[in-house]
């Protein structure tokens, strides 16, 4: 039986996102089970989701998944080789997945992988190059293109297919940069895992939301944000509406549910407000232990707190921007630092804990169960259904601080967004069988 995986964080759930399930389902059959490792209580970009974990599972569950997982907060918040790297490896480690399904800008799967089988970072050229230019001052991104196009350049001609320009093209895109690294991971391990390319389509990087069916994720949270910063309270709830053209009914239903109620939609503001306070009353000695942070950051962001002032015309998060960002610190890092210094996440747990140790299951449907019960006699990563599940294995330090970590970012989730901590011990596994959610 073929079963396909997806790595994604659904923040929120949208049209868009629900093409991958879509092409499962028209080149494997619909019968495929779909195992989704998802982001839990913070993302990528370092920020708090815009709605709990819980939500996103029930809506996922209703819109064709069939067993989800979280993805610990270590790979979550991570560069995109470390975010694939966890994705990938948990996927893999259950030893049930035949299939991976991801969707890039690019078109060419073959492209992609002929990027991710080419090992640049063990090239000495790549490496002096790369070292070069980050002390002259560009940012990770852009120093590791050129560095690349060293490499490339000094090639045989012909050993190397695409052009600098069509090379440079590829990976200045983000979505195509993770594709990449989910490829270089199947690469590495030399996994028997048949990776599938769906190409993008609509506004996916558009900051404001536009006619179609496939918008960007950032705009549907910007107007989200907007509306609630601005509307009162009933007018908000109403403006949702305004979003169904873009997100699945059961996505919006449970964002109907959370915000009527105590909760408040959350996001980058949330994560500043937090962390601002920290930033100044630590040291730049403190803060360049944190994960993501180095000295020079730490120091950065010492000067740029000291040098914001309170404007009431401006949001939190423009003024901290501009004061933070610059052509060395692109702000995805910057708020990436923030996230692991919400947390207490060090530089040390980076290097510690460097595979998942376990699959924290969030939700299954009736087709999942079947693939429940042999993943837990195949797969090499225990599964937690419970947070008590987590005892068991306190003696192992790595398995205890990737937990603990998990733990923190959810508790500061729901504390920052409806006042409540420790919901995880109460916390139950999602199931959905006969259209009806269980929870």
């Amino acid at each position: 039986m073929r079963i396909a995986g997806i790595i994604a964080e659904y923040n929120p759930l949208h049209n868009g996102h629900l093409r991958l399930f879509q092409k499962v389902r028209e080149e494997l059959s619909e019968q495929t089970p779909i195992v989704v490792i998802m982001s839990g209580a913070f993302v990528q970009r370092g920020i708090p989701s815009l709605t709990d974990r819980e939500s996103r599972v029930c809506a996922l569950l209703c819109n064709g998944a069939d067993l989800v997982f979280e993805l610990p907060f270590t790979f979550a918040t991570g560069s995109a080789d470390r975010f694939a790297h966890g994705g990938v490896l948990s996927l893999l480690k259950s030893n049930v997945i035949t299939d991976l399904y991801f969707g890039a800008e690019h078109p060419s799967l073959s492209d992609l992988s002929l990027i991710a089988e080419k090992d640049f970072e063990s090239d000495p050229v790549f490496s002096e190059k790369l070292e070069q230019l980050q002390k002259d001052g560009l940012p990770y991104a852009a120093a590791w293109q050129e560095a690349a196009n060293s490499v490339i350049g000094g090639l045989p001609e012909g050993s190397f297919p695409l052009s600098e320009e069509e090379f440079g093209s590829i990976i200045r895109k983000p979505n195509n940069i993770l594709a990449i690294s989910y490829l270089r991971e199947l690469h590495r391990t030399g996994s028997s895992v048949v990776p599938h390319l769906v190409c993008r389509e609509g506004s996916f990087h558009e900051e404001e939301l536009s006619e179609g069916d496939f918008p960007s994720a950032t705009a549907i949270r910007k107007a989200v944000s907007e509306n609630h910063k601005n509307l009162t309270k009933g007018d908000f709830i109403r403006s949702l509406g305004d979003l169904l053209p873009y997100v699945p009914k059961e996505m919006l239903a449970e964002m109907l549910h959370l915000w009527n109620g105590n909760t408040i939609p959350m996001g980058e503001k949330d994560l500043l407000s937090h962390c601002l306070p920290v930033l100044r009353c630590s040291s730049s000695e403190q803060l360049s232990l944190v994960a993501h942070m180095g000295p020079q950051l730490a120091g950065h962001l010492k000067s740029a707190v000291r040098s914001m002032h309170f404007d009431p015309d401006k949001d939190i998060t423009e003024t901290f921007r501009k004061a933070a960002e610059t052509r060395c610190f692109s702000y995805t890092r910057i708020l990436r630092s923030l996230a692991s210094l919400s947390v207490g996440q060090t530089k040390e747990d980076l290097q510690n804990l460097s595979d998942p140790k376990y699959l924290r299951l969030l939700g299954f449907s009736e087709k999942g169960r079947g693939v429940l019960k042999s993943m837990r006699e195949s797969s090499s990563l225990p599964i937690l259904s419970r947070a008590s599940d987590a005892r068991h294995f306190a003696k192992d330090p790595v398995f205890a601080r990737m937990d603990e970590l998990d733990r923190l970012s959810h508790d500061l989730w729901t504390t920052l967004a409806r006042g409540t901590f420790e919901e995880d011990f109460k916390r139950e596994v999602i199931q959905y069988k006969r259209n009806k959610l269980y929870r």
